[in-house]
């Protein structure tokens, strides 16, 4: 079946598919000779699309690179799209009429024939999409957005728009993956910094929302991920990027973001941890700067942080932290709740450093009482003791920072002579849960004068600051939050190696270096 080419055929489609890799040599003279030709012959483009049903087919990456050259001037030709719309259409018609004239319809048009073979393109692309093969699916993923784009500038369609539709069958490929989180998903990121991709998605989401988060926690987790790529921030916005020639509201964009949360939210009763620790970080991230009346959060919070502990609590916390400060909400037991995230298996949560960041900023307050800051004083040095060794640096670094916030706690300091006492009890109670009532105002910073004796220098050098005066300011202790133990070994290694002396003679056998003071006492046979 051939009909009459509508555009000039030109060498820019033929240096297109030479520059993509992966495609064989035999599949790029096919399809050289398939856009080169004067007419569109739409048996070869159907040989070349059933390729993808072949399962032993190794060049699936250089095929998916081959159809989006070959749909992309078919599109730009106006080549791709049903001759009667009427056909695209729900009527009161049979089913098996309706068939019939449809195969009638694809063996007279051409136009039409390629409209159902883009069709099935795009299912074996979506197939590819949410499979278990990471190059597969970002290749699928880079080809459809591509597709997209083509559509966006070159088919004006009258029965709706064709990049909002397959837009959806990507985000719902996605959600619908056979990995999760979907293996195509951090390259969909990139596409999801377009305001125009981003304004869409917001709106085709709400459709998407898998029926229940409990019972197919997969979909619900990469349908979450996708929320998470989403991102309204003024990074994003400021970089006015678009992927289709399309138009972004923020004001509207706003509340379909509304929208999406509450259907998030209607979702998340008896979900499982892993989904409840997502749907946080989602909210915290992404939804909750956006929220047109955030308070309501309140019960969701306070539930997230009293039934579950670890990560689940932290991000909670940090959630009430924001409505506390934007909101003006009250929450008295805020200050016991931190107190007791401080634990030794704290050091292995992935959320440690946000903890700490947390900490750092409900801590500022100078108005605390000296009791309070002292529990935490105690609390941190002591676990300090069987930290790691970047995690002790930072505990130090924050003790430190407390004492110079809150100079009444320098008794602490003078106390720690009694460390070298005999029998000395400490008074600090560490399995007290509420931290006024822990004894720490009466107690000692004891635990850094042993991490003055701790094995890797960096560590006892920071201990020192209770044997001389405390600094003039306050440590940053976000620089210390992304360092690493690898890094403190370099940087001992460097100190270390400086005091090493090169050899200046060259040894000519396993003996002593000339003029050695062992060598007037010894003889080496």
């Amino acid at each position: 079946m051939k009909h009459t080419n509508k555009a000039k055929q030109g060498a820019p489609a033929l240096d297109t598919l030479a520059k993509r890799s992966n495609v064989p040599v035999e599949l790029q003279q096919k399809a050289n000779a398939f856009l080169n030709a004067t007419q569109v012959d739409t048996k070869v483009l159907g040989g070349i699309v059933k390729l993808f049903a072949e399962e032993g087919y190794a060049h699936q990456v250089g095929l998916m690179h081959t159809i989006e050259v070959i749909f992309k001037n078919l599109l730009k030709r106006q080549s791709v799209y049903p001759a009667d719309e009427e056909l695209t259409k729900p009527g009161k018609k049979s089913k098996a009429k309706a068939k019939a004239k449809l195969k009638k319809t694809l063996d007279t048009d051409p136009n039409a024939k390629c409209f159902a073979l883009y069709n099935k393109t795009w299912s074996w692309l979506l197939q590819r999409l949410a499979g278990t093969n990471k190059e597969d699916a970002n290749v699928a993923l880079k080809v459809a957005m591509q597709l997209i784009v083509t559509e966006a500038k070159h088919i004006k369609h009258n029965n709706g728009n064709w990049p909002k539709k397959h837009l959806s069958s990507i985000l719902g490929a996605l959600i619908e993956s056979e990995t999760s989180p979907a293996l195509a998903l951090p390259a969909f990121e990139k596409y999801a910094r377009c305001l125009d991709v981003l304004q869409l998605s917001y709106e085709l989401l709400p459709q998407l929302t898998p029926a229940s988060f409990v019972e197919t926690p997969q979909q619900a987790l990469n349908y979450l991920g996708i929320v998470n790529t989403l991102d309204l921030g003024k990074t994003v916005l400021a970089e006015q990027q678009y992927h289709m020639a399309g138009s972004f509201d923020l004001a509207d964009t706003q509340k379909l973001l509304n929208i999406v949360w509450q259907g998030i939210i209607d979702r998340c009763s008896g979900v499982d941890e892993q989904v409840h620790r997502q749907v946080l970080v989602v909210l915290l991230e992404r939804i909750l700067p956006h929220l047109e009346n955030p308070i309501l959060l309140t019960d969701f919070l306070m539930d997230s942080l009293h039934q579950f502990d670890g990560p689940i609590a932290l991000l909670a916390l940090q959630g009430i932290f924001s409505l506390m400060q934007k909101q003006n909400i009250t929450y008295p037991d805020v200050y016991k709740k931190l107190y007791n995230m401080f634990y030794p298996r704290m050091f292995y949560n992935k959320y440690k450093a946000r903890l700490f960041y947390l900490a750092d900023i409900f801590l500022t307050s100078t108005h605390l009482p000296e009791n309070l800051v002292a529990a935490f004083a105690k609390r941190m040095s002591r676990l300090a003791l069987r930290s790691p060794t970047e995690d002790a640096i930072i505990l130090i670094r924050f003790v430190c920072n407390l004492l110079l916030r809150h100079t009444g706690l320098k008794r602490l300091i003078c106390a720690t002579a009694a460390a070298s006492a005999v029998e000395i009890a400490d008074p600090f109670d560490d399995t007290e849960l509420d931290p006024v009532k822990t004894g720490a105002i009466n107690s000692s910073l004891w635990e850094m004068v042993l991490l003055q004796k701790h094995a890797v220098p960096e560590v006892a050098n920071a201990a020192r600051f209770v044997s001389k005066s405390l600094p003039l300011m306050e440590f940053d202790l976000g620089q210390l939050l992304e360092m690493k133990e690898s890094d403190i070994f370099d940087d001992e290694v460097k100190k270390v190696s400086k005091q090493f002396m090169l050899a200046y003679e060259r040894p000519k056998n396993f003996a002593l270096p000339k003029n050695d003071v062992v060598t007037q006492y010894f003889d080496l046979i």
